[in-house]
């Protein structure tokens, strides 16, 4: 996709996740629908079967995971989208989080599909940290909101009002046949002692088949109801979508080419961003095995420089191929296993502004064993050397 498509796509998801924090049902069901087709979006939906590793992850690959941060802000985003959704209903807490391990689940089952990312089970650690963050903070922002139940508002009464009368309750003695009329209804059933020593989250975990056959019976009713405006509305979103995929993918017209006079001198050509000697300052200095990655440099050769307590360590990249538009790197990192780089040119020439992007790249690094311990797109600027 190109830039200008992500940049729409991440307004529009943008724009339905503040209308679904304000309680609207359809904006929350197309941020699912849109956010899950963003990955096949991304390889033209040429999809495949998901490829997923299903292996139980240790305790020192769940702290790494947990330290994608990314992934904890917003999948804590989206259960706060699905607590206020359920609001309705009274365990509202435990269908947020089972919907947000739902949309954790699909992204991966996404991803390892059309292969724009990692299908794997530790990768559900940081999506859950977020669920479990974001519901702790809501439930401690409900228990600061909420008044105290000794608080008792009670209407100032008049001092000169006499004090009413109390009168003595009137008595009905039943006749000896007395039985309830049908039209009062079955008497209530009795509390045995084992229900009333039921703890309340089992209560209520008893009462989530209920809620949910409820909540399928009222949706049942309005697609039955509006069933016109339903069908309606699934086929203009559909149409908007094939609309918007379609500009998107439209090419740019070719710009128009004028004659230039032959006696004029050929303009002077400026020098390519990838044949620039210098070296490429990451937007985000990530850190993995206690190196801290500071820059990258193309020419006049290609390797990686990490920081370590003060030392700066130096590590070459046995496959580098560097075009005009895209580079891929390949570099061995000593003890620790292997740095990918895989990015575009934004920039074809050399730039003189040192505050803007020209290098857009995905970051991978794995361990000797191929797992992956860091992976993320990131934005680089070009300084001259030193």
């Amino acid at each position: 996709m190109s830039p200008l498509a992500v940049r729409v796509g991440a307004g529009v998801l943008i724009l339905l996740a503040l209308i679904a924090l304000r309680g609207k049902r359809w904006a929350y069901l197309a941020f699912v629908a849109l956010g899950l087709l963003y990955f096949p979006a991304q390889v033209d939906f040429r999809v495949h079967a998901p490829r997923c590793d299903l292996v139980i992850p240790t305790t020192q690959v769940l702290v790494l995971s947990l330290q994608n941060y990314a992934h904890i802000a917003l999948f804590a985003g989206f259960y706060w989208m699905s607590w206020v959704q359920f609001r309705r209903t009274d365990a509202r807490v435990v269908w947020a989080l089972l919907a947000t391990l739902l949309m954790g689940a699909l992204v991966e089952v996404a991803q390892g599909m059309t292969g724009w990312g990692h299908c794997r089970v530790r990768d559900l650690s940081p999506d859950a940290a977020g669920a479990l963050g974001a519901a702790l903070l809501l439930g401690l922002w409900s228990r600061i909101r909420r008044k105290p139940a000794y608080v008792k508002l009670v209407r100032p009464r008049s001092a000169a009002a006499p004090p009413p009368a109390v009168s003595a309750p009137r008595v009905v003695v039943p006749p000896p046949d007395f039985s309830p009329s049908p039209s009062l209804g079955t008497p209530p059933e009795p509390v045995t002692p084992e229900r009333r020593s039921r703890p309340p989250a089992i209560q209520h975990l008893q009462a989530i088949p209920q809620q949910l056959r409820a909540m399928l019976q009222r949706a049942r009713t309005i697609v039955r109801t509006r069933r016109r405006t339903v069908v309606v509305g699934v086929v203009l979103l559909a149409l908007a979508g094939v609309a918007a995929f379609w500009v998107l993918r439209l090419e740019p017209p070719a710009p128009v080419v004028t004659e230039q006079p032959t006696a004029a001198p050929p303009a002077p050509t400026r020098p390519l961003q990838s044949d620039a000697e210098g070296y490429y300052e990451p937007g985000y200095q990530f850190t993995v095995a206690d190196r801290r990655f500071t820059r990258l440099t193309l020419r006049p050769e290609p390797f990686v420089t990490f920081s370590r307590i003060g030392t700066r360590q130096e590590f070459g990249c046995a496959d580098a191929r560097i075009g005009r538009d895209a580079v891929y790197l390949r570099c061995e990192l000593d003890r620790v296993g292997m740095v990918t780089i895989d990015g575009r040119f934004t920039s074809r020439v050399v730039t003189s502004r040192l505050d803007t992007p020209v290098l857009s790249a995905l970051i991978t690094v794995t361990n000797t064993r191929g797992e992956t311990l860091y992976r993320a797109r990131d934005s680089f600027l070009w300084h001259a050397p030193d």
